[in-house]
């Protein structure tokens, strides 16, 4: 299944979740702490108005796809991602935490001792045995950039990539050369655990424990005891338990720990069935049970940094989230705000935003959207703090409820550098139900005429390819989409040209494309017919793909443009000198083929359109007539993308349900 990759995103220091990479001069800093002027518990937050139930599949999934690992291909460079992140250079020197710099020779030692050449030799699974983080070297040593400065050093360890909790599903691909540490990845990213922390267990045992019933962790660090009162753990909120019994009193059952299975109990009050019911209720239990702890970047010492808390938070409902902040924020409904005013922003926010199921982003952070009261919008986020005048910091150190405002009456604090004012989207989480799950696989097999079982897409002549392979992705797909990827963002087909911009089309999945319409060049060559653009008017021959009615449905849009520009000529300056159709090609910049690679997208005017590449800021000039034309018999439209291509126009059928 899924190979998990945690994507790396450094930006410039505001909030918590990000650090500024770049060395601050020592003589300029300066550190504050920052008023938390509204009272600390979810009293304080306006009410949740919505009571739903959440399926569990789609977590459950997420988080049991590590075992379909097995026997899969892992690439090296994908995940040992972290040793060229987090590698000294000539600009970047890391220190350890007497504040001495690290030498070469140290990383060269950790390079050596992960063992790149052993990946995927042992290939088992595990269960974490203890609250373990997880490394991005096999080491418990921090590396921080220069600690002297505002947000450096502690608790900002680059080594620290999250922490998990106990019971969490694993798979295992190696052993560092000390054997001190396992190579893992959960259901999110890789990294290194203490050997220590996990057990392993055999194929027949992972099956069973993905079926097995669960419980939710409503009170974080709830000390958990065996049947003799004797300690275990501490159960983490974001934690799923297996459990086998329950009275009126306690849930009951095993988990392995440090020591081996132990039999265990927890207390209904700090425990419920997974997952927990979405209501004020729950929703403010844990909350409350998360206010006020100290921020911890990458889940060091075993607390949150922003992403860690809206990932456990949300977890618990049984809504799965990537582990990062960036790409949180491309998960459901995404709403873009960038380059909007405050007063614009707080306006779509609250219109929009659905309490504590709306995330809301800025560069390297992501906050809770918790309800507005008047003018002040509350969100709940785990920080670090915010820019101040000669780049100090204002800390807010920790879990907190603020306004998008907070710091506003500080005078050593710019309004550039409010939350409100760096914020750049925001995006509405609305789990998928069966139904759209079942919706979206019936179209894309009417879409290719192929079938879809037990995570295999079947084709005619028999062969297969994986449907989910469960990595996590960005709205672009730029690791590599499998098949769910094509249709998992829904296309604004037939909406005003004003709506929200998505990526949703630019995740193409390329073995199933080379099944459908050839797989080389010579093969796709082969396929190509000629369709007559706009006879009438223009009467030129482009090249398009036979297969799967693609060609058909570029003549039909050639055909009816044709009629339109009989009686509105203008149409014709968008339309003339296209740029093309087919061309065997990787778009720039990547290392992924164009659709046009397939015969399956057309160019119109080039000189009518805007690229994102090329233009400061979204603008369009072609007209909605022609945009709907074209999506009529099922081509998306790049001029609908956040990554915005006016003049593309791609054949892609199972975006139309």
């Amino acid at each position: 299944m899924k190979i998990k990759i945690l994507s790396v995103f450094v930006a410039a220091f505001f909030v918590g979740c990000a650090s500024n990479v770049q060395n601050i001069d020592a003589s300029k800093q300066r550190i504050s702490l920052l008023e938390l002027n509204i009272k600390q518990d979810a009293s304080s937050l306006p009410s949740n108005a919505m009571n739903a139930n959440f399926s569990e599949e789609e977590i459950l999934k997420k988080r049991f796809g590590v075992f379909e690992l097995k026997g899969k291909r892992l690439e090296p460079n994908e995940v040992f991602w972290a040793f060229r992140t987090y590698w000294p250079n000539e600009k970047k020197t890391y220190y350890s935490s007497n504040f001495r710099p690290i030498p070469q020779s140290w990383f060269d030692a950790q390079k050596d001792n992960a063992n790149f050449a052993a990946l995927g030799g042992i290939s088992m699974f595990a269960l974490t045995a203890a609250n373990t983080a997880l490394r991005n070297f096999p080491t418990d040593e921090p590396i921080f950039l220069n600690p002297q400065t505002p947000g450096e050093g502690y608790p900002f360890d680059y080594l620290q990539e999250s922490t998990l909790s106990i019971a969490h599903p694993l798979f295992v691909s190696h052993f560092s050369k000390d054997r001190a540490w396992a190579f893992v990845s959960d259901d999110a990213v890789w990294g290194w655990v203490k050997v220590e922390d996990i057990k392993f267990i055999n194929d027949e045992t992972a099956k069973s424990y993905a079926k097995q019933k669960f419980i939710s962790v409503k009170v974080d660090k709830t000390p958990v005891y065996d049947k003799y009162g004797g300690f275990l753990f501490y159960a983490r909120v974001g934690g799923i338990l297996p459990f086998l019994s329950e009275d009126n009193e306690n849930f009951y059952g095993q988990v392995f720990t440090r020591a081996g299975l132990r039999d265990y109990k927890i207390s209904k009050q700090a425990a419920s069935n997974f997952p927990l019911k979405f209501n004020d209720g729950n929703v403010k239990t844990l909350i409350n049970s998360l206010l006020n702890q100290p921020y911890g970047w990458g889940g060091v010492d075993k607390l949150r940094d922003c992403s860690l808390f809206t990932k456990d938070m949300l977890a618990s409902f049984g809504v799965w989230l990537p582990r990062n902040s960036r790409a949180q924020a491309s998960v459901g409904k995404k709403i873009e705000l960038k380059g909007l005013s405050d007063e614009i922003k707080a306006q779509i926010i609250k219109e929009q935003g659905v309490p504590y199921l709306t995330l809301i982003h800025l560069p390297g952070h992501i906050m809770l959207y918790a309800g507005f009261k008047d003018a002040d919008i509350f969100v709940v986020h785990d920080a670090w703090g915010l820019k101040t005048a000669s780049n100090g910091r204002a800390l807010i150190g920790q879990t907190a409820i603020t306004t998008l405002e907070i710091g506003k009456d500080r005078g050593d604090i710019e309004r550039s550098n409010l939350l409100i004012a760096k914020i750049d989207s925001m995006n509405i989480i609305k789990p998928s139900s069966d139904a759209d799950q079942s919706a979206k696989i019936s179209a894309l097999k009417r879409a290719y005429g192929v079938d879809i079982r037990e995570n295999l897409v079947i084709f005619k002549d028999g062969s297969t390819i994986v449907f989910d392979d469960f990595k996590q992705k960005d709205d672009e797909c730029t690791q590599g989409a499998d098949v769910q990827d094509m249709n998992a963002l829904d296309y604004a087909a037939f909406a005003p040209l004003g709506t929200t911009l998505s990526d949703a089309g630019r995740c193409r999945n390329y073995e199933l494309l080379g099944k459908i319409y050839g797989s080389s060049e010579n093969e796709v060559r082969a396929n190509l017919v000629d369709i007559v653009w706009l006879k009438d008017s223009l009467n030129l021959k482009l090249k398009f793909n036979s297969k799967n009615g693609a060609a058909q449905a570029l003549q039909a849009v050639s055909n009816e443009l044709d009629e339109l520009a009989k009686s509105d000529p203008a149409l014709l300056e968008y339309l003339k000198n296209p740029g093309g159709t087919f061309k065997w090609r990787i778009i720039a910049g990547t290392n992924r083929l164009s659709a046009h690679s397939y015969g399956i997208a057309i160019d119109i005017n080039v000189a009518k359109s805007h690229y994102w590449q090329w233009s400061s800021g979204y603008q369009n000039l072609i007209p909605e007539k022609i945009v709907r034309v074209f999506e009529k018999p099922k081509f998306i439209w790049g001029g609908r993308w956040r990554h915005f291509d006016t003049m593309h126009f791609e054949y892609r059928p199972e975006m139309f349900e």
